[in-house]
């Protein structure tokens, strides 16, 4: 599937859940609009601070308490990689 030069994020991927029992309410929202490699870029470097982090995590159990930032920089990249996902699926859905 070619993707088209203009695609952007269409600003329907949520992330970081409210709390137990609150999975329905995400604090973020991916931003529509957004350029296709400008986003991808973005990913890239949240993804590899979250590798960087979690692999502290795994190294020395001391630094358990940077195992949530990583969560949450996992959480934010995979956002903007479902967003574009959605952006240039045929059909997929509008921009919010």
């Amino acid at each position: 599937m070619s993707t088209p030069p203009s695609a952007t994020t269409i600003g329907a991927q949520t992330f970081a859940d409210c709390g137990e029992g609150k999975h329905h309410l995400k604090l973020f929202r991916v931003n529509a609009g957004i350029p296709l490699r400008e986003a991808l870029e973005h990913a890239a470097h949240v993804l590899d601070c979250a590798t960087t982090l979690s692999l502290e995590v795994a190294m020395d159990p001391r630094n358990a308490r940077l195992a949530f930032a990583a969560h949450y920089l996992c959480e934010m990249g995979k956002a903007v990689l479902d967003d574009l996902h959605l952006a240039i699926q045929p059909g997929g859905p509008h921009p919010q």
